[in-house]
């Protein structure tokens, strides 16, 4: 905890021209006092400035964008099966020895679905009414099964589980860590959880000033999923998977209701290949499809070229199959080497800059400090992408994967026929679980309903379902789970 003298801080930040957020300061109760005061810890004063000075830099220095077609891309429904069973024993092998974790990414509140409650909260309508965070986590249950049965007394999951990192945010980290207590850890190992926090940092007007949302509180916002880097240094994960021994990282979002936890395919994909980075993508819908997508920069490297920097005529660029040159949509799962990713926490923080996204604001009346909501925008919020870290990789590989199986993401609220809303992840959800049981014998009535949940307790990709489905029909809506008695 900062111990620093307040009078010592304040003459810091006004020093650095930015003493005009204490200006109501005298007139705080106490209570405002230390909340306030808690606020201003928080920040680095003089790495705000610093950060400020960067992005105009940055502004001024913008070129032309030379990018290119990134190719080292593989298609999964595409792979020969014996390449497939190959980097999934490969796989497989590297979890049951302990060097396999999985990176959460789970500071979003549920704001745009009504809610405030960390985002794992959310059932979107199962049967089972199971939250993303127990979806999540009886993936990882299973599949430490799986190993299990497949390696015997050679892997023990007590000795050496899955890891699971969670980056929360402020505003959902002690409710995530509750959650998980109350339930204790859905099974798994307590020990096998690392929570950690991104940091915080504060809005700015385009002028460089620091925001003040009231006469006590600081505009602060997350500083972007590209904080993870930093946070997994300051916080300790990077020492722990050191520990651990860990070698390969898959991350992924908390909103992805297909996610494919820790995919041993994708794993062994990656150490096959010697890459050190690497995402699944999949192919844009349509050329207009706003995505970011893989590419070359000028220098090579890959990168993520964001909906905005392509130009028109490269959308609909196509090769000599007829398919999009710029055409594999970054949906942020990525995976990362050990060794990538303290490469980075020692040697490129600094060199991952900042993006704007000039924002409506919250911010105190001038003279009252009392908070007002602009009816314009009316500053930055500053935030690191986590793709930015792509251009330092040795070498990096994709794999395309179907939507239909692996994507489908909460971002909306229901109700509204949105995409990307509880509905349409319930639908997907439903989608894959109904093709488990068609595959493995089993017959689906659909004429009252369209649910359908297997749990993955049962079974993960569909695996194991042929005595339990075969020559059997099933009336959704259905429930599928350890019982066996729907």
């Amino acid at each position: 905890m900062d111990t620093t003298n307040f009078d010592d801080i304040r003459n810091e930040w006004i020093e650095e021209g930015q003493g005009h957020v204490f200006n109501w300061y005298e007139n705080l109760s106490n209570e405002e006092k230390l909340n306030f005061e808690k606020d201003i810890r928080k920040v680095n004063v003089k790495e705000v400035n610093k950060d400020y000075k960067n992005v105009l830099q940055d502004r001024d220095e913008q070129k032309i964008m030379k990018y290119e077609h990134f190719e080292n891309v593989m298609t999964l429904n595409k792979i020969k099966e014996e390449d497939k069973k190959k980097w999934e024993n490969i796989g497989y092998e590297l979890i049951s020895k302990g060097e396999v974790a999985v990176l959460l990414l789970a500071g979003g509140q549920a704001t745009r679905l009504g809610t405030t409650f960390p985002k794992g909260f959310y059932d979107v309508g199962l049967p089972s009414k199971k939250s993303l965070f127990q979806l999540q986590a009886e993936r990882i249950y299973r599949l430490q099964q799986l190993v299990a049965e497949k390696y015997g007394d050679s892997y023990d999951q007590e000795l050496k589980p899955i890891q699971w990192y969670i980056m929360t945010s402020e505003a959902t980290h002690s409710e995530t860590i509750k959650f998980f207590e109350s339930k204790n850890y859905f099974g798994l190992k307590k020990s096998a959880f690392f929570f950690f926090s991104q940091s915080m940092i504060p809005c700015i007007t385009p002028e460089g000033k620091i925001i003040s949302e009231s006469s006590s509180k600081l505009s602060l916002s997350p500083n972007g999923n590209g904080g993870l880097f930093k946070a997994l240094s300051t916080s300790g994960a990077i020492d722990d998977m050191r520990k651990k021994g860990i070698k390969y990282v898959t991350q992924y979002c908390v909103d992805n209701i297909l996610i494919n936890m820790a995919d041993p395919i994708f794993v062994g994909y990656m150490h096959d290949q010697s890459a050190d980075c690497g995402a699944k993508v999949v192919s844009k819908s349509d050329p207009k499809e706003p995505v970011g997508v893989m590419a070359l920069n000028g220098d090579g490297k890959p990168f993520v070229l964001e909906y905005s920097e392509i130009d028109e005529q490269s959308k609909f660029k196509k090769d000599e199959n007829g398919q999009l040159v710029f055409n594999y949509a970054h949906i942020c799962i990525n995976a990362f080497s050990f060794d990538f990713l303290d490469r980075i926490a020692k040697n490129h923080l600094d060199h991952l800059k900042y993006h704007v996204a000039f924002k409506k604001i919250p911010s105190a009346d001038p003279s009252s400090g009392v908070r007002q909501l602009p009816s314009s925008p009316n500053g930055w919020k500053l935030e690191k992408f986590i793709f930015d870290v792509f251009p330092y990789s040795k070498k990096m590989v994709c794999l395309e994967i179907q939507r239909s199986k692996e994507f489908s993401p909460l971002k909306n609220c229901g109700g509204m026929n949105l995409p990307d809303s509880p509905e349409t992840c319930l639908r997907d959800i439903s989608n894959l679980h109904k093709g488990f049981i068609e595959r493995a014998g089993g017959k689906i009535d659909s004429s009252n309903s369209t649910i359908c949940e297997v749990s993955p307790l049962v079974s993960l990709n569909g695996e194991n379902l042929n005595n339990i489905v075969n020559d059997k029909t099933f009336i959704l809506p259905i429930e599928i789970n350890q019982n066996l008695n729907n």
